[in-house]
């Protein structure tokens, strides 16, 4: 979803208003006031949508906002979801989320489908303009870190893209000295050892978790929403990738590096590499 961000702003740019209809919690991500984030999202995973997709009448805010959109934007390849949809608003376009193989990268090929609309987004975008509420609370959750600390996630979504949790620790010591560091733990992430040294993030809001990382003067992580979350909030990213292509999924921010595996196997990246590549991008004090 952040990979959304430049249709997004496109859509801002032509002076509209823009909801998201998505799974609840990733989409509090993009609830905001900025460039390429969003008015309002509204719930997928929800009893009006199982009873749309379903073809029972239904009434809410869901139904409401597809009746009264201009166009809806179905990011899906399922044509039973684009019909459901189609016969509730005055118009949709559907698109298929997944780039080709041969690219272009995911949040060019999401723009793609503005193209109907006459529009072309922009090549860039400022970090995620998080509320001073959510700054202040970042600042709270951060006060016994040292400024420009080094936050790591070493989860995503599926074991077969994560990098060894130990290598991340190791790492991590390295960079951050006699500091503490911040370890992001997802919701399925609780069984995770918390290493000397190492602060854990545990389920926070996600936009307070953004302008946690945004804080952060360096984030290491894999191919994951953590990384892209930590990305747009603008911290200096490393996300180290297996067989998943960074040519077509890497995070999109202002300070971003990545390191792929020749042999698409997580394990077969070594620690050095790792280091050297976080000590490139981040320069001093992590040297």
């Amino acid at each position: 979803m952040l990979l959304l961000r430049r249709a997004i702003a496109a859509l801002q740019g032509a002076g509209h208003r823009v909801r998201l209809l998505a799974p609840a919690a990733p989409a509090a991500a993009l609830v905001g006031r900025g460039r390429g984030e969003v008015d309002e999202a509204l719930p997928w995973d929800g009893a009006e949508v199982a009873a749309l997709l379903a073809g029972d009448d239904t009434s809410g805010p869901v139904s409401t906002a597809l009746a009264s959109a201009d166009t809806v934007l179905a990011f899906t390849r399922s044509e039973p979801v684009a019909s459901a949809f189609r016969a509730r608003c005055r118009r949709l376009l559907a698109w298929d989320p997944a780039p080709p193989p041969d690219g272009p990268h995911a949040s060019a090929w999401l723009a793609r489908s503005l193209g109907p609309l006459g529009l072309e987004a922009p090549s860039d975008l400022p970090p995620l303009d998080f509320t001073e509420a959510e700054r202040r609370e970042a600042e709270r959750r951060t006060a016994g870190l040292p400024r420009g600390f080094v936050a790591v996630h070493p989860g995503s979504g599926s074991a077969a893209k994560n990098w060894p949790f130990d290598r991340f620790a190791r790492v991590a010591h390295d960079l951050a000295g006699d500091a503490p560091w911040l370890l992001v733990h997802g919701p399925t992430e609780q069984g995770w050892p918390v290493p000397e040294r190492a602060v854990p993030a545990r389920e926070w809001p996600l936009r307070v978790l953004g302008a946690v990382l945004g804080r952060s003067g360096l984030f290491l992580g894999n191919d994951s929403g953590a990384s892209h979350l930590a990305a747009a909030a603008g911290a200096p990213t490393l996300a180290l990738f297996g067989h998943t292509d960074p040519v077509l999924w890497a995070p999109v921010g202002t300070s971003v590096a990545t390191l792929r595996s020749a042999s698409g196997a997580m394990s077969d990246l070594r620690e050095d590499e790792v280091l050297a590549a976080a000590r490139q991008l981040a320069g001093e004090p992590f040297r």
